[in-house]
C-alpha cells in the first residue's frame, strides 16, 4: 500500500512541475515566434523564473518526502537523488506529451520551422551586423529548413530527457542538502 502511495504522491508532484515547465515552452515558443525584442528579453526574465521555481519545486517536495524518514533511519543521498529523478520523469512526461502535441498537432512542424526561420530573420535585420553575417545567415536557414521533421516520439522524448537532464543536475544539490546520516543515539527524553 505505501508503494501505492509513493508513485501516487510522486507522480502528482512531477505533475505540477511538468505543467509550470510546459506553460513555460508554450511561453518560449510564442516569444520565440513573435520577432519582438520586448517579448525576447521578457522571454530571458521568465527562462530565468522558471529555473527558480523548477529548483524551489524539487527541492520542496525532495524535502517533504525525507520529513517522511525517522532520524534513526536518516535519508541517504542516492534516496533523495532517485526521488528527484522520478520527479523529473513524471515532469518530463507532461512537458514531452505538451510539446509534441503543440508543435505536431497544433502548429504543425513545417509551419512551426516557418515561423521561427521569418521571426529570427525579422529580428536579424534590425541588427547592425546582419549584412556582414549574410552568407552564414543564409547557410543557416537552409540547414533549418533543409534539416528532417522529427517523429512525435522523437519530439516527447526531447522533453522527457531535457528534464531529467535538469532535474539530475539539480538533483545533485538538492540530494546533497537534504540528505542526512542516520543517528544511532537518540536522546530520549527523561521526565
Amino acid at each position: 500500500m505505501e508503494q501505492k502511495r509513493f508513485w501516487s504522491v510522486a507522480a502528482t508532484q512531477g505533475g505540477v512541475i511538468g505543467l509550470v515547465l510546459a506553460a513555460s515552452m508554450f511561453f518560449e515558443t510564442y516569444a520565440s515566434l513573435s520577432g519582438s525584442v520586448g517579448l525576447m528579453g521578457l522571454m530571458l526574465v521568465e527562462w530565468i523564473a522558471v529555473v527558480v521555481l523548477h529548483y524551489w519545486l524539487l527541492n520542496r517536495y525532495t524535502k517533504q518526502y525525507a520529513a517522511q524518514f525517522s532520524a534513526e533511519e536518516g535519508f541517504p543521498f542516492f534516496r533523495g537523488y532517485g526521488y528527484v529523478l522520478v520527479l523529473s520523469l513524471f515532469a518530463g512526461v507532461i512537458l514531452g506529451l505538451a510539446q509534441a502535441l503543440y508543435l505536431h498537432g497544433v502548429m504543425g512542424y513545417g509551419a512551426y520551422i516557418e515561423q521561427y526561420a521569418s521571426a529570427l530573420k525579422e529580428l536579424l535585420a534590425s541588427s547592425p551586423a546582419s549584412s556582414q553575417m549574410e552568407p552564414m545567415l543564409k547557410q543557416m536557414f537552409t540547414q533549418l529548413e533543409a534539416a528532417p521533421v522529427p517523429s512525435v516520439l522523437q519530439t516527447a522524448w526531447g522533453g522527457v530527457t531535457n528534464s531529467i537532464l535538469f532535474g539530475g543536475f539539480f538533483g545533485l544539490i538538492i540530494a546533497a542538502v537534504q540528505s542526512r546520516r542516520p543517528e544511532l543515539f537518540t536522546p530520549k527524553n527523561e521526565e
